[in-house]
């Protein structure tokens, strides 16, 4: 059985995760620089006064109200979406981790139980390219507000593509480690 290093950690607090209630828990990307807390999307950038979009695509920086064009708010609300999108995604994640560590405390190792390891490792892999997708979704989001947007223009540069790229590649490594894993066992 060879497993990655972080599998293990991510199956644990999976274990721990799943028996909490973490629809209501707050969601971090981007080093801090975007949280998901209290249905509002918090951006933080550097240097920057705090903005927040709700979901019905309303915009303040700085506790002050920003006025935005039906176009802008529509914008603003799939912004908001794809985040949420990253943050459900993410509840996936610790379900199905949490599922895949409480089985395996619970019997001992076989061979279907491998199998299932490997199938969930696989579930988590696609889980990961969707949190990619999202994030790229944010990332051509966040280029359209700050084109259109001057108030934007200092939040358009949370999400780069390096970070997408990096999401990306990450999660193809992981798709072919949880693939490679059934290979070696042909």
């Amino acid at each position: 059985m060879n497993h990655k290093p972080w599998l293990g950690a991510v199956l644990v607090c999976g274990a721990l995760i799943a028996g909490c209630d973490v629809m209501d828990a707050d969601t971090t990307m981007m080093n801090g620089a975007i949280v998901l807390k209290d249905k509002q999307v918090v951006l933080s950038p550097a240097n920057q006064p705090k903005a927040a979009i709700d979901s019905s695509g309303n915009l303040t920086i700085d506790d002050k109200t920003v006025s935005v064009t039906p176009a802008q708010q529509a914008l603003l609300m799939a912004y908001y979406m794809n985040v949420v999108d990253v943050h459900n995604t993410g509840i996936k994640m610790a379900k199905a981790g949490g599922k895949v560590a409480v089985q395996a405390l619970a019997h001992a190792a076989s061979t279907s139980k491998e199998d299932k390891a490997q199938d969930a490792a696989q579930e988590l892999a696609n889980m990961s390219m969707d949190i990619c997708k999202d994030t790229a979704g944010i990332k051509t989001v966040q280029d359209q507000l700050g084109a259109q947007l001057p108030a934007f223009k200092p939040y358009a540069n949370i999400v780069d593509n390096a970070s997408v790229d990096s999401c990306v590649n990450e999660a193809k490594d992981d798709s072919k480690d949880a693939a490679g894993k059934d290979d070696a066992k042909s």
